[in-house]
């Protein structure tokens, strides 16, 4: 009977360099990653965003385009007991539908230059709201279980080991990705196992970190986490080209093993 009125039509899309859900930070005020929502041509939404520039924050409505189910209760990165979907902000909802309120930095025609975001890439928009104060920010009232709002600062010092540094600084030179500032931000925020983390305990307190193909080997003792070192997640048939690969730098891995791996 509602069928037609619930269909609805991506007004644009979100563009970063940001690809892997286990890459994005919890929440958009968490992170650091920067992007642009690119709106469709020919639907006068160049008109439509007349007036926005001078909102210093926007909400984004989207879709989370890459989850295919939900989950009535969910673990939270805070850990303890599972809660109702409702009680939080876990993307797997009955409707796959996302709200983030972001920096707007610039309006270039029907591009949107966008800061401090936890989208992925391709994310399709829904709708774009400005953020005013008055009706957006309740201060003092009940969070239930969530408590205080406010993200503690990272409990948690980092140190690199002379090989680690030297493997990230190789990784870095090769393809242009910071691999340490990426490694630092997701331990930072949690570096024990979580769902969907790419975390795996190995020992009492020995860890392994997957980001993208490399996988990073750490200790964590009392509030420090050591960084032991970097090495290739592929296995050994991938290696020796008997067994293909999605991803393209596997040539990449062979040359960091002839260096490091010696």
């Amino acid at each position: 009977m509602m069928s037609n009125f619930m269909q609805f039509k991506p007004i644009g899309y979100f563009f970063s360099s940001q690809h892997e859900k286990y890459m994005v930070p919890r929440q958009a005020e968490l992170g650091s990653l920067s992007g642009y929502v690119l709106l469709e041509p020919g639907q006068n939404f160049d008109q439509a965003v007349e007036d926005l520039a001078g909102f210093e924050r926007i909400w984004l409505i989207y879709c989370f385009h890459l989850n295919h189910s939900w989950k009535p209760k969910v673990k939270t990165p805070r850990g303890g007991q599972k809660r109702g979907v409702f009680a939080t902000r876990s993307p797997h909802r009955p409707n796959p539908i996302g709200l983030s309120c972001v920096e707007l930095l610039a309006i270039q025609g029907r591009k949107l230059m966008i800061a401090k975001s936890d989208l992925l890439n391709e994310t399709p928009i829904l709708d774009i709201k400005p953020y005013i104060c008055y009706a957006d920010a309740f201060l003092n009232i009940q969070q239930g279980w969530a408590g205080d709002s406010k993200p503690p600062n990272p409990p948690f010092s980092i140190k690199w080991s002379p090989l680690a540094i030297q493997q990230a600084a190789f990784i870095a030179k090769e393809t242009s990705f910071d691999l340490q500032k990426a490694i630092e931000f997701r331990l930072s925020d949690n570096p024990y196992p979580f769902p969907n983390h790419r975390i795996t305990h190995i020992s009492e307190n020995r860890f392994i970190l997957a980001c993208k193909t490399w996988r990073i080997q750490y200790t964590i003792t009392d509030f420090e986490i050591f960084i032991e070192f970097i090495y290739s997640g592929y296995d050994p048939e991938t290696l020796a080209g008997l067994k293909p690969s999605k991803w393209e730098d596997v040539y990449l891995h062979r040359k960091f093993i002839q260096i490091f791996c010696k």
